[in-house]
């Protein structure tokens, strides 16, 4: 158990507050602080996703309010990644968090892919370090300040400053900075308000601070994905079956933001098949990550905040909320809602980019209105009636032999012209013309013409259905595609109007061909591998503060961690160079000997034992070996044989 902790301040992350914690205890270094307060045996200073934290947690003294969870939510960064992951990876994100394994929480985030790097070094807001300074005394490393693609403070609207303290470089992983030792006082630098590229770098920090602060229930990655694809409909850049407008709105997208912006956030679009806001939407990618704030982008330019996006999102219905009115002026319901399902298509020709809903009521009355609408009087009007059903053919076959019915009545009732009626009445095949009415004359070409009608809805998705069925019995091995090509009208008509039906009976879909290669292996190959013998020997040479050839090191150096840590298998030359060039501990430990030796020669000094062990840091387990005890002997015996000795 330890003594005492440093409380978190708010919004402070919890390098920061373990950091306070080694200032305030003098611990000499991070190695120190790091089994105190984790139980490692080496000492790493993690800025962002810590883990151990039960083992932290049961060290604090009695009293204390802190669990993990509430070390997570407050004071780590991972409140503004879970709303765009997997709930099952938060749930073991947060596992790895708790525990003791291998910290492998970057790359299950796909922090390490490549995607976003975060910042080189740690990032404060001036305004908000005097501001702390005032009210707690010391100024501290804000959760905020730290994320990748958050480059402004949301609250005082000021560029954040970089600091010394490297957050990515070699030291943040040794040695636990304190905020107040490093951050200077300096004058912010204000956003203009007139600046679009400024405004979006606050919007982004607003709704960055927003995902931090959120408590709420996120949505799965389908219904994430659903909420994309409606908001895309009410801009016009998406269909109603699911597909989208992929050039058109790549364009809108390229001429939203400024392209210094993305470039700033890393999320150019370039000459990508498929550029990430693509990669964001479709279906066939809910299960690749991308970072939050390309997400924060695309809510921008979809015009939602995050806040509107996960508590106030309301789904844009073009037609309003079930049910709806039954347009049937023959039946006894008319106008009442007795609809409750309204299928909507994409316009056609001059209805083109608008919704069209096909509406249709038990008593076979279906009509079709192009959308969407807005006024209430909208929903009580129809384009087109696709079919009129039994309901109002019987009313109308019943009218047609009243005697007392005028023709003119009985099309004002219905909301048709009499020509209308005429050709209903040649299409049932009703007593023409009108027993006991006098009646203008209906030409024999008239008869003959509306004679030989469209069948009604019904019968004609019956007939269309077979004709498809038949299609797919004389091609049993043809593709979908191939079935569209022979077929096409027939199968947009079944599309337009039987959605599901046709999805059931269309034929497996088959694996498409892999995507072209667009990483040349063999070139990159040869030369990562000379990249990585050339950085060893620089390593190597390193004489004042010798660093050991370690894989993490090289890549900290070379970049490509993706490839290197996930796709090292296409890489045999850079395998095996660095394989060749990687440095085993014990020799890294008598090199340091060497060095140590060099450095006590210049300063003229016989150290004794225990001295020269500490400067050259073999107090450890592989320091006990038997190679690196010899290397210390014949260094001592070196020292003392000088003349200054």
């Amino acid at each position: 158990m330890i003594g005492f902790f440093t409380d978190p301040f708010s919004d402070e992350l919890f390098y920061s507050a373990c950091a306070r914690f080694a200032a305030m205890s003098k611990y000499h270094n991070a190695a120190a602080v790091a089994r105190e307060l984790f139980g490692m045996q080496t000492g790493s200073a993690v800025v962002s996703f810590p883990n151990r934290l039960a083992h932290f947690i049961s060290l604090l003294p009695p009293g204390h309010t802190y669990t993990v969870d509430c070390l997570i939510d407050d004071y780590t960064p991972l409140r503004f990644y879970s709303p765009f992951v997997d709930p099952h990876r938060v749930k073991v994100i947060r596992s790895d968090m708790r525990g003791n394994r291998e910290n492998r929480i970057s790359s299950r985030l796909a922090i390490n892919a490549g995607r976003l790097s975060s910042p080189d070094v740690l990032r404060f807001c001036p305004s908000c370090a005097r501001s702390d300074r005032q009210r707690y005394g010391q100024t501290y490393w804000h959760r905020l300040h730290q994320l990748p693609g958050v480059h402004a403070c949301a609250e005082h609207r000021v560029f954040l400053e970089p600091s010394s303290a490297g957050y990515r470089k070699r030291d943040s992983f040794v040695t636990f900075i304190s905020a107040e030792d490093v951050i200077e006082d300096r004058p912010a630098r204000k956003l203009n308000p007139d600046d679009s590229e400024h405004q979006f770098l606050l919007r982004l920090a607003v709704d960055a601070k927003f995902l931090l602060d959120w408590r709420g229930t996120p949505p799965t990655a389908a219904e994430l994905q659903s909420r994309y694809h409606n908001l895309l409909l009410r801009k016009g850049l998406a269909y109603y079956k699911g597909r989208f407008r992929h050039s058109e709105l790549i364009r809108q997208f390229c001429d939203f933001y400024p392209s210094s912006l993305l470039t700033l956030l890393q999320s150019q679009i370039g000459n990508q098949k498929q550029p990430w806001p693509l990669r964001i939407i479709r279906q066939n990618r809910v299960a690749e990550i991308q970072p939050p704030v390309r997400h924060l982008l695309l809510m921008a330019f979809l015009e939602v905040t995050a806040q509107q996006f996960f508590t106030e999102y309301k789904e844009y219905k073009p037609f309003g909320n079930s049910p709806w009115p039954c347009l049937n002026r023959a039946s006894d319901h008319f106008r009442e809602k007795t609809i409750r399902h309204c299928d909507i298509t994409n316009g056609q020709k001059k209805t083109r980019g608008r919704p069209v809903g096909l509406f249709a009521c038990d008593c076979g009355f279906r009509y079709v209105r192009t959308g969407p609408d807005c006024t209430p009087e909208d929903r009580l009007r129809f384009d087109k009636a696709i079919s009129y059903g039994p309901v109002w053919e019987g009313y109308f076959e019943r009218s047609w032999y009243h005697p007392s019915i005028t023709l003119t009545n009985l099309a004002e009732k219905l909301g048709v012209i009499p020509f209308t009626l005429r050709r209903h009445a040649i299409r049932l095949k009703l007593r023409f013309p009108r027993p006991g009415h006098r009646s203008r004359p209906t030409s024999q070409k008239i008869i003959d013409e509306y004679s030989n009608t469209r069948p009604a809805f019904d019968d004609d998705l019956t007939l269309r259905r077979q004709q498809w069925l038949t299609v797919r019995e004389e091609n049993p091995d043809a593709t979908r595609q191939q079935l569209i090509e022979i077929a096409p009208y027939l199968y947009y008509w079944l599309n337009r109007h039987s959605t599901e039906w046709l999805k059931q009976n269309l034929p497996i879909t088959r694996i498409n061909k892999p995507e072209p290669i667009r990483v040349d292996w063999n070139e990159w190959d040869g030369r990562l591998s000379e990249t990585v013998k050339t950085l060893a020997i620089e390593i190597r040479s390193i004489k004042e503060r010798p660093i050991r050839v370690s894989k993490e090191e090289i890549i900290r150096r070379l970049g490509h961690r993706a490839w290197i840590e996930q796709s090292l298998y296409k890489l045999p030359l850079t395998k095996s160079a660095l394989a060749e060039s990687l440095e085993p501990r014990e020799k890294f430990l008598i090199r340091r000997v060497q060095t140590t030796t060099d450095y006590f020669q210049r300063l003229r000094v016989c150290p004794t034992r225990h001295q020269f062990e500490v400067k050259a840091g073999t107090r450890t387990m592989t320091g006990q070996h038997r190679g690196v005890r010899v290397a210390i002997k014949r260094a001592l015996k070196t020292l003392q044989q000088s003349r200054r000795c």
